[in-house]
């Protein structure tokens, strides 16, 4: 039986950049889902080949704690791959203190379904350290529209720690060849879902780290203070069609509600 200490060997895979100091992309998952996690590393790899990525590949040697914590230390975007055996694994939890201690962006990829994986509705560290926090749904296998929803953010974390014109990928992401009435969203919170069909609205509620309560309470402004709403979340970077995507949601609600008195 694989211990929690043999579920991998902090390595650094450098591409054609030989530089030092550049931050790297980090993943952080446990050993139980490491194919899977290989399978999406092999594809981020092609598609970003010159950013520096940590992912653990082998039995652990030397400082643990210190390897984890310079991993994290050292990275500009984590990539926390949830699981049951994620949260069982005490690395994997020291490894998410680490990164929200230090305060660092991660991206969350639901790799099995139950999240946040309740006992008796008791809430677990898990649970309560992503709590209403968006991930990236994976539970029903690797779905195009959900891999390239996670290409295009790390794209705009290499984008913000690099700069436009530095490691991107040289084909970025496209999602607008995704069926206008999917009703797949690749966007999920715990307790519910919002469709978002524009990118721009997507990076909003991201870069802006917004939960679901904030989320609901601007769609409630919308409804009773549009006129103010509109300009406001104009300022702020939303484009106007992710302001027409929550104007639609929001009538769509209502319309429903309706229907349901």
């Amino acid at each position: 039986m694989e211990t929690d200490d043999k579920r991998l060997r902090s390595l650094s895979i450098n591409s054609s950049i030989d530089n030092n100091e550049q931050l790297h992309m980090m993943f952080s998952y446990c050993w139980d889902n490491k194919d899977n996690v290989k399978h999406i590393y092999d594809l981020l790899d092609a598609e970003f080949p010159n950013i520096t990525k940590w992912i653990d590949i082998n039995e652990m040697e030397g400082n643990i704690m210190e390897a984890m914590s310079d991993a994290v230390e050292n990275s500009f975007v984590v990539i926390i791959f949830l699981s049951r055996a994620y949260l069982n694994s005490k690395n994997c939890k020291t490894e998410s203190e680490l990164v929200i201690g230090k305060q660092k962006k991660f991206l969350l990829v639901l790799l099995e379904k139950g999240y946040p994986y309740l006992e008796n509705n008791n809430e677990n560290w898990l649970s309560k350290m992503y709590k209403n926090q968006f991930y990236i749904d994976l539970s029903n296998g690797m779905n195009q529209d959900s891999i390239d929803k996670l290409k295009q953010l790390i794209n705009n974390e290499i984008i913000k720690t690099y700069g436009e014109d530095s490691f991107q990928s040289s084909k970025r992401p496209s999602f607008l060849s995704k069926k206008k009435n999917s009703k797949n969203n690749i966007f999920s919170s715990p307790s519910t879902s919002i469709h978002q069909s524009e990118d721009s609205l997507d990076n909003f509620i991201l870069d802006n780290n917004l939960n679901q309560d904030e989320i609901d309470n601007i769609k409630e402004l919308m409804i009773h203070t549009p006129r103010t709403m509109v300009p406001v979340l104009t300022a702020s970077g939303m484009s106007f069609k992710g302001i027409l995507s929550i104007i639609q949601d929001v009538k769509l609600n209502s319309v429903r509600e309706d229907d349901n008195q």
